[in-house]
């Protein structure tokens, strides 16, 4: 492991220092000194830590927090064991925003991360990165494409696991894992650590959509978001108890949090991402730690997710300054806690839909949220009763504590805007996605007019309507209630979304093609819109405007696997083989995992005759998905070309269960059981198959020819 090598390196510095200590004159000595002590890496000392991040938990779920009908054993012995705190707060309520102030100490306006879908500068200093320069092991197990490592979070971490596994119901590319999968790969990167370590452990099972595997699915049938829940729990436990087992939580520091909480219908928000109400941004935060942490200790000072890193830090002694958030080690130990107010915010409604975007402060008694009809709320006491009228000087007073936190401004991305007219423009796509800015090209955020939040929740609502009706196959009413929404709300990216798949299901090109263009100019990081204009090019036979389409898809998204696969077809049928083998390559080094991706990348391996890479990608390529028989025949014919007749057989055979009546997986096994194998009689039924689906007249003699040949052993 990483501490043995270290060690191993610095008993060799150390005995060849000794060596030559003797026979060096003082000056010298000095010089040799210095240059051995800064040559030596930093090796570890202290406790460990493991961080647990639970995504879309909401504080009053969890039994800990008063939660009733739930099951979270696991999370509430851990609140036992160390202290929990009442008043923890979110920034934002998105996932990588929020675990980027967990991991910087920092708010979102200091990060410029105010939406997913970007990518944290590279400036901003981490605590993995911290802690990894002190000498810890340090490993993530993430389990939502939301923080793949492209996304900026992976730097400094030695492991950065972000393999999913689970596709969700659209279909497509995996985009999430299950906790047991999160569990087990944590569990097989800690084996044979040595040494403190930093853990961060990603669950994303009760964000929406809701279905907890069994037997919670039955226990909590009426609310599977506390079945999502208690399932995570249960996976935790399993995780602490494996970790328990090796040995690696002695002496180690568990901090539990959530990004955000869930809407689950209050305030007409199901989910989350637009509003800072209570429900969204009030979230979990348990910090353990035997010997150190006083047992069951309850804590109600206001604090914030961005208090995460200096706690640590101060927990190891190590320097905890230079942060926005405060360490939370004095008030643990019982000194006084002044409430010091919590900066929130959401973008999500603004880049998304073009309504107007909140920015919100509270103490320890009132949240004011800044908005087109502002509000000011007793938080502990409703939400629902609008103060703002009321108290207008504590209004004034919280607004101007907003003045700190710099709004994300759209000025200096004006010259950008114009250079997306062409959305090929891969490098300027990039720079898009680090200065933090999507859309906007349409709607300002200074401009009078953006609808409030509150008022377009409504057509978030209206937007699943038409979700549900298109999958459901009924177009029309589809795209009624998708027109309404756009004479209400003409910005709303989402609501052009699934109009132009509606039209590209039809094959309506042009009005799809109108609807993606939109799409694009509202919000030209959407990768998913570059996609489907490119599918729209490709089928009007507009390959230039296709084959950049497809390649502004894979700026923004580097591992869309789709993307990469329409754009190879693309060059290998213009005879650009080598361009599509790079496009390939990049894709799959990249992460991107699909069956058509592997399968092209199989077939130009066989073109040039590299058959042990073509084997292999053809079989991965059924791996991803096993009733893909075209790539199980394909490995087939690579092994018959190889000589290996039966690993050709038996690949064929698998084949053809798949699809019986194919002519040439038929042809073929018939063909070695008869000419390989003499095996006449395991041969005439796969021939007679053959001879049936012959597809013209040449085939039907050579079949013949063969059958005619067999004389069954009696």
């Amino acid at each position: 492991m990483k501490n043995e090598k270290l060690m191993k390196r610095y008993f060799l510095n150390f005995i060849i220092y000794n060596f030559q200590f003797s026979i060096l004159n003082a000056a010298k000595r000095t010089v040799f000194f210095f240059l051995i002590f800064f040559e030596l890496p930093a090796i570890a000392s202290g406790p460990s830590v493991l961080l647990i991040t639970l995504d879309t938990t909401r504080a009053d779920h969890l039994g800990c927090y008063g939660g009733k009908n739930v099951s979270t054993p696991n999370i509430d012995a851990l609140a036992a064991k160390g202290a929990l705190f009442e008043e923890a707060r979110s920034h934002c309520p998105l996932t990588l925003p929020s675990h980027a102030s967990m991991l910087t100490g920092l708010t979102p306006p200091a990060l410029n991360l105010r939406v997913n879908g970007l990518v944290l500068d590279k400036g901003v200093p981490m605590i993995q990165e911290m802690l990894g320069k002190k000498g810890y092991r340090t490993a993530a197990v993430v389990s939502s494409v939301i923080l793949e490592r492209t996304r900026g979070l992976s730097r400094g971490f030695d492991v950065y696991d972000d393999q999913m596994t689970m596709i969700r119901s659209g279909g497509g590319a995996p985009e999430e894992r299950r906790a047991e999968d999160a569990t087990s790969a944590a569990l097989r990167e800690m084996a044979g650590v040595k040494g403190p370590y930093f853990l961060w452990v990603h669950y994303y099972d009760p964000h929406h959509e809701y279905h907890p595997p069994s037997p919670f699915a039955e226990r909590f049938r009426s609310s599977p978001y506390d079945g999502e829940i208690a399932y995570m729990d249960e996976q935790i436990g399993r995780l602490l108890a494996g970790l328990s087992e090796k040995g690696l939580l002695k002496d180690t520091l568990i901090v539990v949090t959530a990004d955000h909480g869930e809407g689950l219908g209050e305030h007409n928000e199901q989910v989350h991402g637009i509003f800072l109400y209570e429900y969204a941004v009030h979230v979990p935060l348990i910090v353990a730690f035997e010997g150190r942490v006083p047992s069951g200790k309850r804590v109600k000072g206001l604090c914030a997710i961005s208090d995460i890193t200096p706690t640590i830090m101060d927990f190891l002694g190590l320097e905890a300054d230079g942060f926005e958030g405060r360490s939370l080690v004095p008030i643990i130990k019982g000194s006084a806690f002044d409430d010091k107010p919590v900066y929130l915010e959401s973008y999500e409604g603004y880049f998304n839909y073009g309504w107007a975007p909140l920015r919100g402060i509270m103490d320890g008694e009132y949240k004011f949220v800044d908005a087109p009809r502002p509000e000011l709320y007793r938080y502990r006491e409703s939400e629902y009763r609008n103060l703002y009228a009321e108290q207008p000087g504590k209004a004034s007073v919280m607004r101007a504590a907003l003045r700190p936190y710099p709004p994300a401004r759209d000025a200096e991305k004006k010259e950008m805007d114009v250079l997306l007219s062409d959305p090929s423009n891969a490098e300027t796509l990039k720079q898009l996605m680090s200065l933090g800015y999507l859309s906007g090209s349409a709607k300002r955020l200074d401009q009078p007019g953006l609808l409030d939040p509150k008022e377009g929740i409504l057509i978030d609502g209206e937007l699943e309507k038409a979700e549900r009706a298109r999958n459901a196959g009924n177009l029309d009413t589809a795209r009624g209630i998708l027109r309404n929404i756009l004479k209400k709300n003409p910005s709303n990216f989402r609501a052009y979304s699934i109009l132009g798949t509606i039209y590209l299901s039809e094959n309506r090109l042009e009005e799809a093609k109108a609807c993606f263009r939109e799409e694009i100019r509202l919000k030209p990081q959407e990768d998913g819109a570059h996609l489907n204009l490119g599918t729209v090019y490709k089928r009007q036979g507009d390959l230039v405007s296709a084959e950049k389409e497809y390649r502004a898809a894979l700026a923004v998204n580097p591992r869309m696997a789709e993307a990469a696969a329409n754009l190879a077809r693309i060059l290998v049928d213009q005879k650009r083989g080598g361009e599509a083998k790079l496009v390939i390559e990049r894709s799959i080094s990249g992460g991107a995992a699909s069956s058509d991706l592997y399968f092209l990348a199989g077939s130009l391996h066989r073109t040039e005759r590299n058959l042990a890479e073509a084997r292999q990608c053809f079989l991965k390529a059924a791996d991803l998905d096993p009733a893909d028989h075209v790539s199980i025949a394909s490995a087939g014919q690579v092994a018959y070309m190889s000589g290996n007749r039966d690993e050709a057989l038996s690949l064929y055979e698998r084949a053809q269960k798949l699809s019986p009546l194919k002519f040439e997986y038929n042809a073929v096994i018939g063909s070695i059981y008869l000419e390989d194998r003499k095996d006449g009689v395991r041969a005439l039924p796969y021939l007679k198959r053959a001879l049936a689906s012959a597809p013209d007249a040449s085939a039907r003699r050579e079949i013949e020819a063969l059958i005619s040949g067999i004389t069954p052993r009696q």
